[in-house]
C-alpha cells in the first residue's frame, strides 16, 4: 500500500516537472518581448508592402491583415501625406487605399529600439520605415520615417495600439 502512495507521489512530481518544463521550452521558443515585438512589426511591414500588379481582392485581404495586428481601437498617424485613423475600419481602409507606383514598393523597418513597461504590459518601439519601390524598377527610396510605436499584450501577443511620427506632439 505504502507502495503505491510512492509511486503516485512520484508520478504526480514528475508531471509537474514535465509542465514546467514544457513551459520553459514554449518560453525560450518564443523568445524575448523584444523578438517578439520585432516580429510583429516586420510581419505588419511585410504585410502592407505591395507586389506590382496587385488585385484589388489580394490587397483587401492584405489590409484585413493589417487589422489582425491593432488593436480594435488603434490609433495610426503616419504624418503627411497620411491622414489620422482610429479603429479597424479606418486601419483596413487606409491600407486598402494607399496609392503606390507602378511596381509596387517594399517597406522595412530599421534601426528598431524596444522599451517594455513589464507591469502594464505595454511597450514602445522606436523605428524607421523605409518605403522604396520595388527592387524591379529600381529599388528607389520613396520615403523614409521615423515612428513610435505603441503596443499591448493581450493573451500573449503583441498588438499595434498607436502609431506615430516621432517628435514633439
Amino acid at each position: 500500500m505504502e507502495d503505491n502512495r510512492e509511486m503516485r507521489l512520484l508520478r504526480r512530481g514528475m508531471r509537474g516537472c514535465v509542465v514546467v518544463l514544457a513551459g520553459a521550452i514554449v518560453t525560450a521558443c518564443a523568445g524575448s518581448d523584444e523578438q517578439r515585438i520585432a516580429r510583429r512589426l516586420s510581419e505588419l511591414a511585410e504585410t502592407m508592402s505591395i507586389e506590382d500588379r496587385e488585385t484589388p481582392m489580394i490587397r483587401q485581404a492584405r489590409a484585413r491583415h493589417v487589422a489582425t495586428l491593432v488593436a480594435p481601437d488603434a490609433s495610426v498617424d503616419l504624418g503627411p501625406p497620411f491622414p489620422p485613423v482610429r479603429g479597424h475600419p479606418e486601419v483596413v481602409r487606409l491600407a486598402a487605399e494607399v496609392r503606390v507606383p507602378a511596381g509596387g514598393v517594399a517597406i522595412a523597418l530599421d534601426g528598431l529600439r524596444v522599451t517594455v513597461d513589464e507591469p502594464t504590459r505595454r511597450a514602445l518601439a522606436t523605428v524607421t520605415a523605409v518605403v522604396q519601390a520595388a527592387p524591379e524598377v529600381g529599388g528607389e527610396l520613396l520615403a523614409s520615417r521615423e515612428l513610435d510605436v505603441v503596443l499591448g499584450e493581450v493573451a500573449g501577443e503583441w498588438i499595434v495600439e498607436g502609431v506615430r511620427p516621432t517628435g514633439p506632439r
